[in-house]
């Protein structure tokens, strides 16, 4: 069984217990999700079945929306409400200035990761140090948000729904926001709308999935990847490409630009990601 489940992640769980629930009911050993979204969190989780594991990497990649609240006030060791929740004596500014100082973070930017994270500093993640009492320093690291609205606001409490970069912290950004404007700011709620191609609308619960089977939400590995432009290999160097070498022969690689393509046999075979380099063609990932 090779595919994606595009999965809705619901609060309470973590992405990996989610992943281990996939396992469990599609009755597989293979599978892996792409990208960490909090136990508080919920929303999109695509789950990587089989052989899809494989493109993990070409799932993160893609740009990420999150609705997020957040509430003025307050500061948190974790960054969010979950955490140690402290009230700061900071005056909370009138909704023009929290408007333009949230609108101040758009573009192209450097941001810590918070300590409360699944990064890892010596094989060790970074929140099993936080509940130990330790704070290591972080790196920063580059982000972008590309979109960037306030969409509630009553004074204290709010939301903002972001677009950004795989790697962006939302707490953080909340955080960051809150030291702009000198009052505080935690994270109250994190819904992730989308990852990538995969959205909202064609999610499925682990309820759903335990009580409908798979068959129907499981989306096939070259779906996945339909923004790459297909091509079939011709059958002559087909079993040279199956077996990882690279073919320069101009009768492949002359009608190719450089890029990665959907790699088919002629008889529709689904093979994997094909690489075009400076001179030649090759299955940079194998899924056959």
């Amino acid at each position: 069984m090779n595919g994606v489940i595009n999965l809705y992640k619901e609060k309470g769980i973590t992405s990996f217990g989610a992943v281990a629930a996939v396992r469990r009911i599609l009755h597989v050993k293979k599978a892996g999700h792409t990208g960490t979204l909090d136990p508080e969190a919920e929303g999109v989780l695509p789950v990587c079945v089989g052989k899809a594991t494989k493109l993990v990497d070409y799932i993160m990649g893609g740009v990420k929306t999150y609705r997020a609240g957040f509430r003025l006030g307050f500061v948190s060791d974790t960054l969010d409400a979950f955490g140690d929740v402290k009230k700061t004596d900071g005056a909370i500014p009138e909704e023009r200035i929290v408007r333009e100082a949230i609108e101040g973070f758009l573009g192209d930017s450097l941001q810590v990761p918070p300590m409360y994270s699944a990064l890892k500093k010596d094989g060790v993640r970074l929140y099993e140090l936080a509940r130990q009492g330790i704070e290591i320093e972080r790196e920063k690291r580059p982000v972008s948000i590309t979109r960037l609205e306030l969409t509630v606001f009553d004074g204290v409490d709010g939301e903002i729904l972001v677009t950004c970069s795989k790697g962006t912290y939302i707490r953080s950004l909340i955080d960051d926001i809150g030291e702009k404007l000198q009052c505080g700011a935690i994270m109250t709620s994190l819904i992730r709308e989308g990852t990538g191609t995969f959205t909202m609308e064609n999610t499925v619960r682990l309820s759903e999935l335990e009580e409908k089977g798979y068959e129907q939400y499981l989306i096939p590995m070259d779906e996945i990847l339909a923004e790459y432009a297909a091509f079939t290999v011709p059958e002559e160097f087909l079993k040279l490409i199956a077996n990882g070498v690279r073919v320069k022969n101009r009768k492949v690689t002359a009608t190719l630009e450089k890029g990665l393509y959907r790699g088919y046999s002629e008889d529709g075979s689904f093979l994997g990601i094909l690489n075009r380099d400076e001179d030649s063609l090759f299955l940079t990932v194998n899924l056959m």
